[in-house]
C-alpha cells in the first residue's frame, strides 16, 4: 500500500512539473511573438448610421467601416522588459507595461503621468493572428478593433476574419 501511495505522488508532482514546463512553454511562445516592432496597417470603426426616417426621427443601424493604412507611422514597439513604446513616426507619444494573464491572454496598459488622456486608461488586448500580425482591442469598446503587423511585412490577411471584406 505504501509503494502504490508513494508512485501515486511521484505521478502527482511529474504531472505537475510537465503542468509548470507546458505553461512555461506558453507563456515563452506569446512572449516572443509579440516582441518587436509593429505598424498598424487597418482599423475597423462600428458606427450607428441614419437608417430610415420613421416620420419623427432617424432610426440607427450598425455598421461596419474600415480604413486601410499604408504606411502608416503609428507604431508599437514591444520590449523584452516587458515594456513598450507606442510613437508616430519617430516620436514617442507614449509608453507602459505589456504581459500575460493566467488566462493566456496577452494585455498592454498604457503609464499615466500627472495629467490622464482617458483614450489609454482601458486595458488592450492582443489576439495574434500569426508570426506577424495581431489585432488590438480595447477593455470595454467593442466597437473598434485595429490591426498591427511587423514592420516590413506583409499581413496574413487570409488567417483574419474581418468585420469588413
Amino acid at each position: 500500500m505504501k509503494k502504490l501511495a508513494l508512485l501515486l505522488v511521484m505521478a502527482l508532482a511529474f504531472m505537475g512539473c510537465e503542468k509548470d514546463e507546458l505553461n512555461e512553454n506558453q507563456e515563452n511562445l506569446a512572449e516572443t511573438e509579440v516582441l518587436g516592432t509593429w505598424e498598424l496597417y487597418r482599423d475597423e470603426n462600428l458606427e450607428s448610421i441614419p437608417d430610415e426616417w420613421t416620420g419623427t426621427e432617424w432610426t440607427t443601424v450598425d455598421k461596419w467601416f474600415q480604413n486601410t493604412r499604408e504606411n502608416s507611422e503609428i507604431i508599437l514597439e514591444f520590449k523584452e522588459d516587458n515594456t513598450f513604446i507606442d510613437r508616430y513616426a519617430d516620436v514617442e507619444v507614449a509608453n507602459g507595461i505589456w504581459g500575460l494573464l493566467n488566462d493566456g491572454r496577452i494585455y498592454f496598459d498604457y503609464i499615466q503621468g500627472e495629467t490622464t488622456n482617458e483614450q489609454l486608461t482601458q486595458r488592450r488586448f492582443l489576439t495574434i493572428h500569426c508570426d506577424n500580425t495581431y489585432s488590438i482591442e480595447i477593455e470595454g469598446n467593442d466597437r473598434a478593433v485595429y490591426y498591427y503587423r511587423k514592420m516590413g511585412t506583409t499581413e496574413c490577411a487570409d488567417l483574419i476574419n474581418y468585420n469588413v471584406e
